[in-house]
Formats: C-alpha cells, sequence, structure tokens
C-alpha cells in the first residue's frame, strides 16, 4: 500500500490542502488575493473613468464604454499585480486562517 505524501500533513494542526507549505493551493489563495484587490481597486478607478468625458470627435457611444471598462480593469490587475494598496497580503492571511481553522475542526471531527 502507497502512502500519499499529505498523509503526514493530515495529522498536523493547520496542515491541508491551503496550508502555508503547499505550493499549489498556495498560489490560488495568491491569485485569488490579487484578484480580490483588483476588483475593488476597478471599483475604486470608476468614478475617475466616469468623470472623464470623450470629445466629440473622437467618437464615444457603446463601444468606447465597453473599452473603457475593460481599460479600467486592466489598470487595476496591474496594480494589484505591482502590489496595490496592500490589500491582498490582508485577503490571503485571512484565506489562510479561515482555511487553517476549518482544517483544524475536520481534524477534531476525526479524533
Amino acid at each position: 500500500m502507497e502512502v500519499s505524501p499529505h498523509a503526514s500533513q493530515a495529522s498536523k494542526p493547520g496542515a491541508g490542502p491551503f496550508s502555508p507549505g503547499h505550493s499549489g493551493a498556495q498560489k490560488r489563495i495568491d491569485d485569488a488575493a490579487k484578484d480580490f484587490e483588483a476588483v475593488f481597486i476597478a471599483q475604486m478607478l470608476e468614478p475617475l473613468f466616469s468623470s472623464v468625458k470623450t470629445p466629440s470627435i473622437a467618437g464615444g457611444g457603446k463601444s468606447e464604454e465597453f473599452f473603457k471598462s475593460l481599460l479600467q480593469e486592466g489598470y487595476a490587475k496591474a496594480m494589484a499585480e505591482r502590489g496595490g494598496f496592500g490589500i491582498a497580503s490582508h485577503v490571503k492571511s485571512t484565506l489562510i486562517d479561515l482555511q487553517s481553522a476549518k482544517s483544524a475542526a475536520l481534524l477534531q471531527e476525526t479524533r
């Protein structure tokens, strides 16, 4: 019988698929935290973008509205990727804490 490499982690409190030592889960947590921050930044940028009026010579219309939102989203993602407002690190630590608590509760139930 082959033992899973994660079997030894399951016996440790706070260990599990989202524990800080698990690289695949760590990447998902990092990505989720950055995505959350990008959405937050996009919401903060929205009033700025809505206050900019396009001159009539440059076009306007529905296409511009669509591409303006894509530009806003792109700026937000770039800002979040470069550190943003620092929200991602707080979201990341909260996600890790929540998952550790859940893993500890599941471990406690199995005993």
